[in-house]
């Protein structure tokens, strides 16, 4: 987390979208991405309508993804 701190705003962005996506999800009209940057996640807030992305945040708390949890697909055998 500290690396990622030390970063510049663009820089940090451009540290979110180049991790490994994982999954997405929608809040109040916005498109939300996850992604995995090794030990921490990152989000991307992204606007669809204006074609923006809007905020961008990092973190390292498990519970932080409970918000993606619902979007998880399981294929059943």
């Amino acid at each position: 987390m500290e690396q990622y701190d030390a970063l510049g705003d663009p820089e940090k962005a451009d540290a979110i979208i180049n991790g490994n996506f994982l999954a997405d999800r929608e809040e109040n009209g916005l498109i939300v991405q996850l992604y995995s940057l090794g030990k921490i996640y990152g989000e991307l807030y992204y606007d669809p309508l204006a074609n923006k992305i809007l905020r961008y945040r990092a973190f390292n708390e498990i519970q932080q993804l409970a918000p993606y949890l619902a979007h998880i697909k399981f294929n059943p055998r």
